[in-house]
């Protein structure tokens, strides 16, 4: 054993501060993004709303700038080599500024809020602080996975260890069941951290995953018996699962304390798809060129400080300004390749919803699959059809019988079933099953079981 000096060569990934403000904007819904920019507004002064606001249409007319251009700017490299003109200064821009203050509220507390200020506060390398800050962006309003772990991390450099202590690190914030990957997991988790006896885990958990169903029929002496304890003890369990809360993020929701406004919109007019972006009434930010050019007329002691505050301020807007935009564009795109994928749902009804998946559009407009799984967070479409979660048209398949290697998303088999039982009444899972067959989805009875359940359906004994 002696020491020495070694070289080692390895890669490892570092987010700029730019980049952590770009994944911290994606995930934002247009009312929260709103919020976010009205408080930068109050706390840097660089910033200015200009008289002059823009909306993003496919359909604008010649004389405004086109989307296209707009959007180039949010991925240009020249934002710190950019000059803005002292001749014409906005005497009614801090009026305007001042308006939009005034007349923003703010949002509630969103889970993704709620468990980073958690984070913030828990002692933890910054290896760990950036697997937890994925982790966050990962979770969906119920507060469970969106993307399974192994895809998250794919092309990371942690490894599994580091991963699984920094998942039980946000397991153990406030609420109780976050960072699981179904509300089985988040009810065993709960009880879990509720110091609950190990053999009694064991058995509480057995029930969670294998007799649910049993115990909402009111077999209790057959579920009893089947985890081989008294009945007594079963309704102690059971007393327990109905204080634990299934899907402990809703009360977390951002759509549900703020709202929902859609983002984007698709519509047909005249057998024509129009795709609007919604901008709400966030403005189109601007650096101020009256406080840029306060550095260049300071003089004495103090010019120094205040002159670098003065273009850390200058630099931080342009940042938001950039980013801002950039999350337009990126939205944008994957708003044109969702209405060119899916234009027979938005033609015809919710019925022809294709099969899609995260990767599908990650690849048209060429971005990570982790990218697009934060931009479909908390996002809403206005179609013809009704208002959606923008993750609705992200479905898996389920085979069908025409034999051409198509499948039907899973929501709309979903649909099917729901009317199927509307139109049936209590019908076994595997009559579902059969009747699905007859009109060319091949789903199997767990499956339509499972579907039932995400549907709030009672099995058939029940009904």
């Amino acid at each position: 054993m002696d020491f020495g000096l070694t070289q080692t060569l390895k890669t490892e990934q570092t987010l700029s501060p730019q980049m952590l403000q770009s994944l911290a904007l994606l995930p934002m819904p247009i009312l929260e993004l709103k919020a976010h920019i009205q408080s930068e507004i109050e706390s840097n002064p660089a910033l200015e709303i200009p008289e002059s606001e823009f909306s993003l249409s496919l359909d604008d007319t010649p004389k405004e700038r086109s989307l296209d251009d707009r959007m180039d700017d949010a991925d240009s490299s020249d934002y710190e080599s950019m000059s803005y003109s002292t001749a014409d200064i906005d005497p009614e821009a801090s009026d305007r500024k001042q308006m939009m203050i005034e007349n923003s509220s703010a949002p509630g507390e969103t889970l993704q809020e709620h468990l980073s200020v958690q984070l913030g506060e828990t002692p933890m390398s910054e290896r760990s602080r950036r697997i937890g800050e994925m982790l966050i962006s990962n979770l969906d309003q119920n507060g469970f996975f969106i993307l399974p772990l192994e895809t998250l991390f794919e092309d990371s450099d942690f490894q599994r260890d580091e991963i699984d202590a920094t998942v039980a690190t946000v397991q153990g914030f406030d609420p109780a069941g976050i960072c699981v990957r179904d509300f089985r997991e988040s009810l065993i988790l709960q009880a879990k951290l509720a110091n609950m006896a190990q053999e009694d885990l064991r058995i509480f958990s057995d029930m969670v995953n294998l007799h649910l169903e049993k115990l909402r029929a009111g077999k209790f002496k057959e579920v009893a018996s089947a985890l081989r304890i008294t009945e007594d003890d079963l309704q102690t369990f059971y007393s327990i699962l109905k204080g634990l809360t299934p899907y402990p993020g809703q009360n977390f929701s951002s759509d549900a304390i703020t709202g929902v406004e859609p983002d984007f919109s698709v519509h047909n007019v005249n057998g024509t798809l129009v795709l609007e972006l919604n901008r709400g009434d966030i403005p189109n930010l601007e650096i101020s060129p009256e406080f840029e050019s306060l550095a260049k007329e300071l003089k004495g002691h103090e010019a120094k400080e205040a002159g670098a505050y003065i273009r850390d301020s200058v630099r931080q807007a342009r940042t938001l300004i950039s980013q801002v935009n950039l999350r337009f564009q990126t939205l944008y795109k994957a708003g044109a390749a969702i209405m060119e994928y899916q234009r027979d749902f938005f033609l015809k009804g919710p019925r022809y919803l294709r099969t899609m998946t995260l990767k599908d559009i990650a690849e048209r407009i060429d971005v990570h699959e982790t990218t697009m799984s934060r931009l479909a967070q908390s996002k809403w479409v206005d179609t013809d059809w009704g208002l959606f979660q923008l993750k609705y048209f992200f479905s898996q398949g389920v085979a069908s019988t025409s034999g051409d290697q198509t499948s039907v998303s899973r929501n709309v088999v979903k649909d099917m079933i729901a009317e199927i039982i509307a139109e049936n009444g209590a019908l076994s899972d595997q009559k579902i099953s059969d009747l699905l067959l007859s009109r060319g989805v091949k789903c199997a009875r767990r499956t339509v079981g499972k579907y039932r359940s995400e549907l709030n359906i009672d099995s058939s004994y029940t009904r």
